[in-house]
């Protein structure tokens, strides 16, 4: 049993070599990109000693080196001096007597390479002229409200500075992933000397791809005042995404293509571009054909980001003929990051005949794209499970060095045929998010186990139905106007509201417009295609005639709650309420004939 087992690993290995080395990672040729532009104006920010120090230090690498990399060097004094008995602190203080210095707080600072915003409550400032003999209170300086100066026209005398080394203990930006440009060294890290010796290398024009599509015909974020949708804010670990005027925006400077975003958006507005979800799949898809061609079995899918390497080892085998306890089954794929594609691919996997998917952290993964990872596997798991797969089927694994044979050599849950009917898409109207995860699905319902119409969710899933207080809904189809992806939807010649389960993304946005509150949201996913794709009725009703042309113009029910509401109103007193029984253009010509009858009506109005 064991020499036929090592057998099969044997060919594992071979035919993971043969995919691997049959196809390359996807690129988009000829991506767009985004450029910086860094004249190399250096703001250090600190305490006193630890500030002095650094620049110190800096000034003597630049003396054995082109110093044009750094153009100028500031500091930013947040704190006294730490350690006084500091051998080298005066020298440092000697060496840094002529930088533009200011002593104060942070109030404000934002941006990124080439373009970071400063504004602090000054206590003193020294700006560059300082060595024209211009002290701290001339009369330039006492212009200045000291309470929030912009700190690079005080001491340089220019828009921005271009690069920030923060050697504060709290960092000023605390987002998980800073800004390109800004350096946070605490007092007791150690890597400051090489990121001294880096610093001089930011001066010039710099490139990087724009990693995301957005579009926000299908956003799910707001929509007529109302808020809705917050996944992909929530998540972002530069702090690159904000809503504005309701509508939400991308930083593409401080965006540094974690994914997570795209991961989160449930509708798809947010895609991720590098590469596009369709060569991801193609790509996919054919490393796990290849695989099966070559011999293999069990196929697990590793997908890690870019710096978390994976060794194969594959020419260095142990006295078995096997990788020193790496799976043999593995297949890894390397993604930018290894949250930039979501659950619609790694069903997509799955569909394609791969046993398990893992997703690979280290300790430079941000913790808020664990916390994604882990709530998006779960409700994958959840799916999978009330199909009869193993709990683990999408598994969360950090660090390269647990990818070994004894944890894929244990059950791998349920085999399913490989998807061959699913063409490789070359179209540029490439499949939506939700229809690559509805396809998957189906696929795996149908070789399931298990076979449950639906399964409840817990609440956030972005699955689920609506349901409507018919007796007290007035038909005033404010829920189908803000539903930004036409779950709920009106008939023009009818007054009904129809739903399609397969496209609402639990937004709640058509709860919250609801001037009834009569909606209610239940999280669930329905694995039967015919109850989930088929649109059905969530409530009708019969349309009102008017009373002279005969023209259905509005839903009885909103008519008799008009009527009701406005019952008292001097306009609508006596036969006048019947106003409200004409449509739009009888109305105006009853108001015009109740005026020409009576001029003084209008008084009363």
């Amino acid at each position: 049993m064991t020499a036929q087992f090592s057998e099969q690993q044997l060919k594992n290995q071979y035919a993971r070599r043969a995919a691997l080395t049959t196809w390359s990672r996807p690129e988009n040729l000829a991506a767009p990109g985004i450029s910086y532009q860094s004249g190399g104006h250096l703001l250090i920010i600190g305490a006193d000693d630890l500030a002095r120090l650094a620049a110190s230090q800096l000034l003597n690498l630049l003396q054995n080196q082109d110093a044009s990399g750094v153009a100028s060097l500031s500091l930013l004094i947040t704190d006294p001096v730490q350690d006084i008995n500091n051998p080298a602190l005066e020298q440092a203080l000697t060496a840094t007597t002529d930088l533009p210095v200011a002593y104060g707080s942070i109030n404000h600072i934002k941006g990124y390479l080439g373009q970071f915003e400063v504004l602090i409550k000054a206590q003193t400032l020294t700006d560059s002229d300082a060595d024209q003999n211009q002290p701290s209170d001339s009369d330039e300086l006492d212009n200045i409200d000291l309470t929030n100066v912009d700190l690079a026209g005080a001491l340089i005398h220019r828009s921005h500075f271009d690069l920030v080394l923060d050697l504060g203990r709290e960092a000023a930006l605390p987002q998980e992933l800073s800004p390109p440009g800004y350096f946070h060294v605490a007092p007791d890290q150690d890597s400051l000397r090489d990121v001294l010796a880096d610093l001089p290398n930011y001066n010039g024009e710099f490139e990087k791809p724009l990693y995301f599509r957005i579009n926000s015909d299908i956003c799910a974020h707001a929509s007529r005042g109302q808020t809705g949708c917050t996944r992909c804010l929530d998540v972002c670990p530069a702090d690159a995404i904000s809503s504005i005027n309701q509508q939400v925006e991308i930083d593409s400077y401080l965006c540094h293509g974690a994914g997570s975003c795209s991961t989160a958006c449930p509708t798809g507005a947010i895609s991720y571009a590098l590469p596009k979800s369709s060569m991801m799949a193609d790509y996919l898809s054919r490393l796990l054909q290849s695989y099966r061609e070559a011999g293999g079995s069990d196929p697990v899918m590793v997908l890690h980001g870019a710096d978390t390497q994976v060794s194969l080892n594959d020419d260095q085998q142990n006295g078995s003929g096997m990788d020193a306890g790496l799976a043999s089954q593995l297949i890894p794929v390397e993604l930018e990051e290894v949250a930039s594609i979501g659950m619609e691919l790694w069903l997509h996997m799955l569909a394609q005949g791969a046993r398990q998917i893992v997703l690979l952290t280290d300790d430079n993964t941000p913790d808020s794209l664990i916390q994604l990872l882990v709530r998006e596997s779960q409700l994958g798991n959840q799916l999978l499970q009330a199909l009869g797969f193993s709990d683990n089927t999408i598994s969360l694994i950090k660090g390269a060095q647990q990818l070994t044979e004894s944890v894929f050599t244990a059950d791998a849950g349920v085999q399913v045929p490989a998807d061959i009917h699913t063409p490789f898409s070359h179209s540029f109207d490439e499949p939506g998010k939700r229809d690559r995860l509805f396809a998957a699905i189906n696929h795996l319902h149908q070789f399931a186990p298990e076979k449950p119409d639906y399964l409840p969710l817990p609440a956030g899933a972005p699955f689920g139905q609506v349901a409507i207080d018919s007796q007290n809904c007035t038909m005033c189809l404010s829920c189908a106007a803000v539903c930004p992806t036409g779950s709920i939807s009106s008939d023009q010649d009818s007054p009904v509201l129809n739903f399609l389960e397969a496209d609402c993304v639990q937004c709640g946005l058509c709860e919250s417009a609801c001037p009834e509150k009569v909606i209610t949201r239940e999280q669930r996913f329905v694995f039967t295609p015919a109850l989930r794709d088929e649109k059905r009725v969530l409530n009708k009703d019969e349309p009102f005639h008017c009373i002279d042309c005969g023209k259905p113009f509005a839903p009885t029910s909103t008519v008799n709650m008009m009527k009701e509401k406005l019952k008292n109103h001097a306009m609508f007193a006596g036969d006048a309420i019947k106003r409200l029984e004409r449509c739009e253009d009888c109305r105006v010509k009853d108001i015009y004939r109740g005026l020409a009858a009576d001029p003084q009506a209008q008084l009363n109005l």
